[in-house]
């Protein structure tokens, strides 16, 4: 057998596939040993917990434009009414997420879970929601009243015209009186406006 070997091979690859095979032999020999075992569940434990989706929560009080973009479902134009909506009257739990423009049920339903709950807001982000103020639909300008939820830019000057044509709103209600502004709208508003 070593003349066959001779005559193919030379004495350096001999001693290569000689090393190949010891090599092959103590794998196969740890392998049933058990040896190797405790390695391969730490191997198989980290591929599954890489295998894993970890979802990023965030802080509606600090999450950036950018950030609300990476969220399926937020745009740039829905990421801005966000911003626009807490710089103005804050938040003080994820639900508040249904008073922005453009939120509804559905779309809250899809995105609440990238959101961490209220019981994370710290004490001086809940005294900063208490102390801002109600809009005022009286005074308010167009800027203003398109932080309110559902107030466009389109509604928020009919709103202004409307005051312009028929003096200052008496009751909250009566902002339905502006075309395009009905009971679900109201029932956002009302607890975001005042008259005074």
């Amino acid at each position: 057998m070593k003349n066959i070997l001779n005559n193919f091979l030379t004495p350096e690859q001999q001693k290569v596939i000689l090393f190949l095979l010891s090599f092959a032999f103590i794998g196969l020999l740890a392998k049933y040993s058990g040896l190797t075992a405790n390695q391969s569940k730490q191997t198989a434990s980290m591929a599954d917990s890489l295998n894993k989706d970890y979802e990023i929560k965030y802080d509606l009080q600090t999450i950036t434009n950018s950030e609300l973009q990476m969220i399926p479902g937020i745009g740039p134009s829905r990421a801005e009414d966000i911003i626009r909506y807490r710089d103005s009257l804050g938040f003080a739990k994820p639900t508040d997420l249904l008073n922005v423009k453009g939120i509804g049920e559905k779309t809250y339903e899809k995105i609440k879970d990238y959101f961490i709950g209220a019981n994370s807001l710290t004490n001086k982000s809940m005294n900063e929601l208490k102390e801002k103020k109600k809009i005022n639909i009286n005074k308010a300008s167009i800027d203003e009243l398109t932080a309110l939820p559902g107030i466009g830019p389109a509604k928020a000057k009919k709103i202004v015209n409307y005051r312009i044509k028929n003096g200052y709103f008496d009751k909250k209600e009566d902002i339905m009186q502006v075309n395009g502004i009905g009971q679900k709208t109201l029932e956002k508003l009302k607890p975001l406006i005042s008259l005074e």
